[in-house]
């Protein structure tokens, strides 16, 4: 039984005055301090005035990037930051996440920094590192490297067109370096496109009409894909990475647990909206996988309320044998087949409750207890990364939720406390006050675990 918490936020309170803005400025002074050549990638003029899930896009030389991961550590640990994610999403591109503290908002923050040499994607190798360095040009105003602008409207068209979706302002930001190097862009189109998909490009950004562009984004797509094909030493570089992600995979299974009426459902909700920028998708699960068990299979007579499952008849000895073992099926075949190759894909995974549950509360599942037997199966089957109890005490439940007697009630609640000690990686947060400082505490214990995962 590990506990994240303190450290983690004692860490994080120490900084004053920190925040996005500082921290882009404090990396590029360690860039300088430690000779790292670099230029940003896309459209980075109004970066900070840009929502909170963008990316700070670097490219920098193919020896830098080898020791990147190292110099990032290095970088967090001079300015009292967090590293919670690392995840090499090609063969020449990684992707950090750094946690903060925010004085100011009283809240933990985050900050994405996205590296590359060689600039490709799914196995199309587009440009090269020293051809991007060698294009880039120095902003005064904002002492920083950039792509000049004939090479940022080509990494970014490239970037829109791959993804076949560009917003309005991602259009108009197009515009600026197409007004200013559009000789030079129309020359560098050809490498990448054929005649007719640079026709519909010139006319798209002549014209200044976005959906016209946007309509064609499917053509200019194929067309790409037919210019530049797939290599294969990096066809064979991605399956080699997802082979590897196989023993550590960067996403997290988390599972809450708690007796009706403390909260479960919100804090979920809450808890992916929480964790959305330090992962490439977040997912919810009630119970099981889904895989093959779905609710119901056991309770087609009529009149079964799932709203009130604790005044429902208890199965038998044979019955709840059976049902017991079809959780325990679905839970192992479930988590191979389902959960873990989204958590190979940096998934954030949420369990409304699994199968630990039926420990703590197995009249709700209509099962004759065997502890032994509950115990024996939950150790054979794959476990949670971190576990989150909610507790409240009875009197507050009551005013929530009035289902059960006080002393059932009671009785529920130490036997869900009791699996503290029980599971490792797990927290007990009291969910007696406001919903967002139940999911701070979660957070801090989640951010906590993940910065020493990536270690």
């Amino acid at each position: 039984m590990n506990d994240y918490r303190k450290n983690y936020f004692e860490v994080l309170s120490d900084n004053k005055g920190i925040n996005r803005e500082r921290i882009f400025n404090l990396l590029l002074e360690f860039f300088a301090h430690n000779h790292i050549n670099y230029a940003l990638l896309g459209p980075i003029n109004d970066y900070f005035s840009l929502k909170e899930d963008g990316d700070i896009d670097f490219v920098v030389s193919q020896k830098d990037f080898k020791n990147i991961s190292r110099q990032i550590q290095k970088f967090c640990n001079q300015n009292n930051l967090i590293l919670v994610q690392m995840r090499k999403h090609e063969r020449t591109a990684c992707i950090f996440v750094l946690s903060y503290y925010n004085p100011q908002e009283k809240k933990i923050e985050y900050i994405k920094i996205d590296f590359c040499t060689d600039y490709t994607k799914r196995g199309r190798y587009y440009i090269s590192w020293k051809e991007l360095l060698d294009n880039r040009s120095y902003k005064w105003e904002r002492n920083y490297w950039q792509l000049n602008d004939t090479y940022s409207f080509i990494y970014y068209l490239i970037k829109k067109i791959d993804k076949t979706q560009i917003s309005s302002s991602q259009f108009l930001q197009l515009m600026k370096y197409w007004r200013n190097a559009t000789p030079t862009i129309y020359e560098k189109l050809r490498k990448f496109l054929d005649e007719e998909s640079v026709r519909i490009i010139v006319k798209s950004f002549e014209e200044k009409n976005v959906d016209y562009f946007m309509s064609e984004l499917g053509n200019l797509k194929e067309n790409l894909h037919k210019k530049i094909s797939r290599r294969l030493t990096d066809i064979i570089a991605a399956k080699i990475r997802t082979f590897s992600s196989t023993f550590t995979p960067p996403g997290i299974v988390v599972c809450v647990l708690g007796r009706d009426g403390s909260g479960k459902s919100t804090f979920v909700n809450e808890m992916i909206n929480s964790m959305k920028p330090y992962f490439s998708k977040t997912e919810k699960f009630h119970t099981f996988p889904g895989l093959l068990y779905r609710r119901g299979i056991f309770n087609r007579k009529n009149g079964f309320k799932h709203s009130s499952p604790h005044n429902q008849k208890v199965r038998n000895s044979h019955t709840s044998f059976l049902k017991l073992n079809l959780f325990f099926t679905e839970s192992l075949f479930g988590y191979w087949f389902k959960i873990f190759p989204r958590k190979m894909k940096s998934h954030f995974i949420v369990f409304d409750r699994c199968f630990i549950d039926v420990l703590a509360d197995p009249v709700r599942y209509r099962i004759k207890t065997n502890k032994i037997y509950i115990k024996t199966l939950h150790y054979i089957l794959p476990k949670p990364d971190i576990w989150i109890i909610l507790d409240l005490p009875t009197d507050v439940l009551f005013t929530r939720k009035q289902e059960l007697d006080y002393e059932t009630a009671e009785k529920l609640r130490h036997a869900y406390l009791n699996l503290h000690g029980f599971l490792s990686n797990s927290i007990v947060i009291n969910n007696e006050g406001e919903i967002k400082e139940t999911v701070k505490k979660a957070s801090t214990f989640i951010l906590n675990y993940m910065h020493e995962k990536v270690q």
